[in-house]
Parts: C-alpha cells; sequence; structure tokens
C-alpha cells in the first residue's frame, strides 16, 4: 500500500472531512465513533464491508465472553438483552450476572443495536463498502497523520481526511500503511521474559475459526449434539458437552458453534484466510451433513473467525507479565478481565489465570506519528497478552477511551499524545467506561505491584 502525500493532486479527487476519522466499524470502531461523537465532534465511520458490526456481525462471534462490561458495551449489551434475546424475554440481572458470558445473539440483532446507536449519535456519517487503499501523511518531525485514500472501480479517488484518525481495523492495517512499527507472530522469551514463549521469535498466531449456526428448520425429535465434533452453545444455558441432558430437555432448536480451526499461513493475507477457509470446509462438513440429516439448517459465518494478525509496537509494550501482576498503570483508560487464552499455546488453568488489569494510553499511541490512534485488538501488546484483551469487553472499552481522546485533542487543537490522561479518565468514569471503584483498584496491592 503506498503512502500519499497530503498535497497529492488528482483530476477526480471526492473530498470528505471530519474532526475524527474512524477506520473500522466493528467491535472497537463503533464504540470509538460513538464515544468521540458524544463529544462534540463530527466523525467519519469507515468500513470496507457493506454494514457496520465487525466479529459479531460477519464472523458470528455473539458470545460475550470477557468483562468488564462497561461504558458503551454495557449499552450495547443491554440492548441486545431487551429485545434481541434468543429466550423471547430480557434476562434479569443480566449485566451484574456471573453467566452473561453464556449468553449470545444472532448477527442481525448486534446489526440492528449498531445501526441504530450511530443514527442516534447524530454526528456520525457512516461509509461502507470501501477498502482503503493508502493513507495520507504529512511528513515532518513527527510526521502528522491526515486521513485516508479509497478508490473505487471507476478510478475516482475519495479522500477521508480528519484531525486525528483511529484505527480500529483489527490488525493495524492503517497503521502499518503509514510505516508505522509493528509484530506479527510470537516474541522470544528473553525479549519480555513472559512464560510460555519460544527461545527464538516466530510468526505463528493463533489458528482461525470458522464460526456457524444451527436451527432447526424441520419438526423432530431432539437431536443429541454431542454425536457431533462440535457440539453448539445454547444461549442462557451453556454447552451441549456440559449440559446434554438439560440441552435435550429444553431442544430450543438454536446453537452457535466453533465449527473448526485451522493455523493460517499469514492472517495478514486475504488469499491465506479465503485458503483456510475452503480448508475448514472438509472439516466441518461430516457435522454439516449430519445436522441437516436431522432436520437442521445452517447458517455459515460470511468470514472466518481471526484471532489475531498485525499488532501496533507503541510507546509501550502491554506483556502477559503486566497482566499477571494486575497492573493498573498511571495512564490507564480500560480495563479488562480475560484470562491468557491463546489458542494452540499449551497452558494449565492457573498459567492462564490474570486478575483484572489495566491497559495503558500508551499502547494506542503509534511512535514519531501525530494524529493517528490504534484501538481494539491492534493495539500495543505481546502475542501472549493479546490473547486475553482480545475480546470485546475489552476492545470496545479501549475504542471508548480513544474516541474520547481524539475528540479532546480535536477541541484542545493539540497532539493526541498531549491529552491530558487525567482529564479524559475523568470523562470515561462520568460515562461508566471504568467502574466508580477506579480510584480503590489503581490503589489495590495488585495494581501497585
Amino acid at each position: 500500500m503506498k503512502r500519499a502525500s497530503a498535497g497529492e493532486v488528482n483530476t477526480m479527487i471526492e473530498k470528505h472531512h471530519a474532526d475524527v476519522l474512524v477506520v473500522g466499524a466493528g467491535a472497537s470502531g463503533i464504540p470509538a465513533a460513538l464515544a468521540a461523537a458524544r463529544s462534540g465532534s463530527s466523525v467519519i465511520l469507515l468500513e470496507e464491508d457493506p454494514v457496520p458490526g465487525g466479529a459479531p456481525v460477519d464472523m458470528y462471534v455473539g458470545m460475550l465472553c470477557g468483562g468488564p462490561r462497561l461504558g458503551i458495551f454495557r449499552e450495547m449489551i443491554g440492548m441486545l438483552n431487551a429485545r434481541h434475546s434468543l429466550s423471547g424475554s430480557p434476562v434479569e440481572g443480566f449485566n451484574d450476572g456471573h453467566d452473561g458470558h453464556l449468553h449470545w445473539y444472532l448477527p442481525s440483532a448486534y446489526l440492528q443495536v449498531a445501526l441504530e446507536l450511530i443514527e442516534a449519535a447524530g454526528r456520525i456519517r457512516l461509509v461502507c463498502g470501501r477498502h482503503v487503499s493508502r493513507p495520507l501523511v504529512r511528513d515532518g518531525e513527527p510526521n502528522v497523520f491526515r486521513g485516508v485514500v479509497c478508490d473505487d472501480p471507476n478510478g475516482r479517488e475519495t479522500r477521508f481526511e480528519a484531525d486525528v484518525t483511529i484505527d480500529a481495523t483489527g490488525d493495524a492495517l492503517v497503521a502499518h500503511a503509514a510505516g508505522c512499527e509493528s509484530r506479527y507472530g510470537r516474541e522470544g522469551a528473553s525479549e519480555y521474559g513472559e512464560p510460555l514463549t519460544p527461545a527464538e521469535p516466530d510468526d505463528r498466531v493463533q489458528p482461525c475459526t470458522w464460526m456457524y449456526i444451527s436451527h432447526r428448520v424441520v419438526p423432530g425429535p431432539a437431536f443429541d449434539q454431542c454425536e457431533l465434533k462440535t457440539p453448539g452453545l445454547d444461549s442462557g444455558l451453556g454447552w451441549w458437552r456440559g449440559h446434554r441432558d438439560e440441552c435435550l430437555r429444553r431442544n430450543t432448536g438454536i446453537s452457535l458453534h466453533w465449527g473448526s480451526s485451522l493455523p493460517c499461513r499469514d492472517t495478514r493475507d486475504p488469499a491465506a484466510i479465503a485458503e483456510t477457509q475452503r480448508a475448514l470446509y472438509d472439516v466441518i462438513r461430516p457435522d454439516l451433513d449430519m445436522l441437516r440429516g436431522h432436520g437442521f439448517g445452517v447458517y455459515l459465518a460470511p468470514k472466518l473467525g481471526v484471532r489475531e494478525s498485525r499488532r501496533l509496537v507503541g510507546e509501550y509494550v502491554l506483556s502477559a507479565v503486566d497482566l499477571k501482576k494486575g497492573a493498573v498503570p498511571d495512564d490507564t483508560i480500560a480495563l479488562s478481565r480475560y484470562g491468557l487464552d491463546a489458542w494452540g499455546e499449551k497452558m494449565t488453568a492457573e498459567e492462564g489465570r490474570v486478575p483484572l488489569y489495566g491497559i495503558p494510553y500508551r499502547c494506542l499511541l503509534p511512535k514519531g506519528l501525530n494524529g493517528l490512534l490504534v484501538a481494539g485488538k491492534a493495539i500495543s501488546g505481546t502475542h501472549l497478552a493479546a490473547s486475553s484483551y482480545r475480546v470485546q469487553p475489552s476492545v470496545a472499552g479501549i475504542g471508548q477511551a480513544a474516541g474520547v481522546a481524539a475528540a479532546l485533542a480535536v477541541a484542545d487543537s493539540c497532539p493526541v499524545r498531549d491529552v491530558p490522561v487525567s482529564r479524559l479518565r475523568d470523562i470515561l468514569l462520568a460515562a461508566g467506561a471504568l467502574p466508580a471503584c477506579y480510584d480503590d483498584v489503581r490503589k489495590s496491592p495488585a495494581a501497585t505491584r
């Protein structure tokens, strides 16, 4: 991807400007856009897919893993619970219950919630079906990011320019194209002192999974999904393998399946992802045939679930050592609580366990570049650390913080790296994106170790 100068001229150029540009309308980009708009900024939300939503919509990652559920994410899942529960009625105490992660929602439910919130925000222009061709960067010390260029099949070049851009692509695509340092794969054992790391760094990332939904379409007796290679998840109850008798009794007729998983030779390459998806069809086909034989229809996710891709190397690299300590740095802008879940790595339950920890603002900041923030699972962190904060509550919290930070930078006409973190945190506290007990969390023995 060629980098364009902010001064280049083309006779077929269409330009659009906003205070904040968010690239990627997924689990992190939507909260980023909403937060920036609610903070008073005009926003362009740019998405390459025909509709917004990201992983819950096009990869069918509809299960609510991880926590804490705060801020805009809590608002979104509250809407899901109130109007889209698969049981037909809202779950009492949903946001406070321990079993909240056992619920999943249809992709269309996530899409409807996203569209309603974007429309209600009033300051967001949603632009879908546009693929970023190259970034706009003004050279200097440091360089300044000014937006992105999208080309269409008719040769027209469309420029989306902004005072601040948020890269919420999930693979730091925009930051990488702008020349920011990035990393792919596993770190070596000596780099950050992490457990479970190879002696030397390599390019191995977590495998990809093809998700699907099974739905009874022909009347018949309950089917024991434990006969499948990958039994599903019954929303609100649990996995078939752990709750077989109850699942048979309830016979809800609809389940979410982690179809099967395979390594991909390079998750940065769409062609490699397509190859893996085709190979996975042969793996899951026996289960699909069995389900069809028992009267079920199957809805395969349009896209393969990609857990890990390129990661920014920012002003701070968050490591699994930080997570295991429960570190809450001074510039924490989001909290996360989810174990190390690096598929393909062998670890005990204790090795994977982490306490509540903080995500530093520095992890969103590319080195040597102003005007750009990275949000979502592609922030600056190690392979192991990213296996924890890659889940939706965490990336949504990061996105919300990025959106507020971008709006503050625009309002104060200052670089994003100069945004006062204390002021940013006050706004996030007021918005419920950080818990009211944040100061107690910050002063806890685990956070100060």
